[in-house]
C-alpha cells in the first residue's frame, strides 16, 4: 500500500517546516540521550575518558572471542 514511502515523505515534509532553533533543540536532546545511554552502558569501575573506557557500541559487541568481521 506504500505506507512506508508515504510515512517517509510526510516526515521529510515536516522537516522542511522546522526552524533552525528546532533543529538545534533536537540535536541538544539527541546528544543528551546518547551521553546518558553511554553512561548507562559503561561498565562498572570506568570513570571518564581513559584507556579503560568502553564506547556504547563496544559494550554491545558480542564477546565470544571471534575476530571482528
Amino acid at each position: 500500500m506504500g505506507l512506508v514511502c508515504f510515512g517517509l515523505l510526510m516526515i521529510g515534509a515536516d522537516c522542511t517546516c522546522l526552524r533552525d532553533e528546532d533543529y538545534r533543540s533536537l540535536r541538544k536532546r539527541a546528544v543528551g540521550v546518547t551521553s546518558r545511554l553511554a553512561q548507562r552502558l559503561r561498565p562498572a569501575g570506568t570513570v571518564g575518558a581513559g584507556p579503560a573506557t568502553v564506547s556504547a557500541f563496544a559494550a554491545l559487541a558480542p564477546r565470544d572471542g571471534a575476530a571482528d568481521a
